[in-house]
């Protein structure tokens, strides 16, 4: 029986192998609320609670908690509904976001991913392969270069306009139980990035070379690679019915996007931002616990990210000192704009019988961008939804196989400010995402 699920578990890992992500969409910044749907069903806590393998995503000492050997797989299928639009009222151009070539139909964009641990006395170790964050845009109508003139007939308005970014980590990860009551776990995050942009001619006016020789748009897609760290402590008290959690993520340290150099702050170089969280569990009955988890993203490490953008508001042009220092491109070069988020994951389970485990949660994030200064290159990359309410549910097929499954709302959230291409813009969004995945020990 144990060759069967073994055999069972690696075809299903190939299986994965060969489905590659088609698009992630991120509600927490450029991050997901959480990964695998026991985490996703109670608004993406992690740090406390010993889900399934893909909870060591979010403290790799939970790994020490799940019993004997396990592999997981999983998806999501994100649908996605945004817009934007440039202009003062009575003369605003609006345009609906449409789904680009990674989409698996209109809007809708699918997700998989995979993990597996073994179980060696105090020793456990695994992996996870899954996407992290990341989105995207597509617009038919191009806003930057036609936000007052919607004239298809001109090559310029009728050029697409977009964006897409993907983040995916590969982790392999080593937890030890130091006692009954804590663990340690370490994480080496091998990073992947894949990009594109297209129809940002209007940014060349913001490039050092200021023309059409600058690798900023409409270069096909790009890949980086990189690698960071992830440390993680778990602990039990009062009869094990608080549990207490502590991690760090360091940035992702990322080859260039060479061909947008031009582009992106530091010559195309674009690090996925780190992380720090703690969390808390209490197991108030048998059937019920309550979870929190808070994690502090540091966008403002990542220059790309966290650089200020264009300022409408200046007389002396959009520069916060002048082209050379802040060109696109640039150590100092033009970003989004972005400051760190503080992210809160309240989340609930409830064993409702021997079968079914139900679960609840909310999840909460201001977004990091600032409307007050300018939203120009959000635009393209928006990331404002804040509030999404969760649920899942686990189903136990038998004493070595189950079924868990999720659901998450990304209220509709929108901002809105000055450009330095029009006198106004903003753009709103609003999400839905269904998920299943199949655990099993073997």
């Amino acid at each position: 029986m144990k060759n069967y699920k073994l055999k069972l578990a690696l075809a299903l890992g190939c299986a994965l192998g060969i489905a590659t992500p088609a698009s992630v969409f991120a509600t927490n910044g450029m991050f997901m609320i959480g990964t695998g749907n026991k985490s996703r069903g109670m608004g993406g806590v992690g740090i406390t609670t010993s889900h399934d393998v893909f909870s060591t995503t979010a403290n790799p000492a939970t790994m020490s908690q799940i019993e004997g050997n396990r592999l997981d797989i999983g998806g999501d299928v994100f649908i996605v509904n945004s817009e934007a639009y440039m202009g003062e009222p009575a003369f605003r151009e609006t345009e609906k976001s449409k789904p680009d070539h990674m989409a698996i139909t209109g809007g809708v964009y699918v997700m998989p991913a995979l993990g597996a641990t073994w179980n060696k006395g105090d020793l456990s170790y695994g992996f996870t392969m899954v996407p992290v964050g990341g989105g995207g845009s597509r617009y038919d109508f191009n806003l930057f270069n036609c936000a007052n003139s919607r004239d298809n007939s001109d090559p310029l308005c009728s050029k697409k306009l977009g964006v897409s970014l993907i983040l995916m980590n590969i982790n392999p990860t080593i937890s030890y139980k130091v006692n009954e009551n804590n663990s340690v776990g370490a994480t080496l995050v091998f990073g992947l990035q894949i990009f594109k942009a297209y129809g940002l001619d209007q940014f060349t006016t913001f490039t050092q070379a200021g023309d059409s020789t600058a690798k900023l748009t409409d270069r096909g897609t790009d890949v980086a690679y990189g690698a960071g760290i992830r440390l993680g402590w778990l602990g039990n008290f009062m009869q094990k019915k608080l549990t207490l959690g502590a991690e760090f993520t360091s940035d992702t340290y990322m080859t260039k996007f060479d061909d947008y150099s031009d582009l992106f702050a530091e010559q195309g170089q674009m690090n996925t931002p780190g992380n720090i969280g703690v969390g808390a569990a209490y197991r108030f009955t048998d059937e019920l616990t309550l979870a929190l988890d808070i994690n502090y993203i540091m966008y403002e490490n990542v220059k790309a990210v966290s650089n200020p953008g264009p300022d409408p508001r200046s007389t002396s042009g959009p520069f916060p000192v002048d082209k050379e220092t802040n060109a696109l491109g640039a150590d100092e070069g033009l970003g989004f704009g972005w400051s760190n988020q503080t992210v809160f994951k309240l989340g609930a389970t409830w064993q409702y019988n021997p079968q079914w485990l139900l679960r609840a949660g909310w999840n909460y994030a201001k977004s990091p961008i600032d409307e007050n200064f300018d939203i120009l290159f959000s635009l393209v990359a928006p990331a404002v939804t804040q509030n999404h309410l969760t649920l899942g549910a686990t189903w136990q097929m038998n004493t070595d196989m189950e079924l868990s499954f999720s659901y998450i709302h990304a209220f509709e959230y929108e901002q809105y400010g000055p450009t330095y291409i029009n006198s106004e813009a903003g753009y709103k969004m609003s999400q839905d995402s269904l998920g299943a995945s199949f655990g099993m020990r073997f």
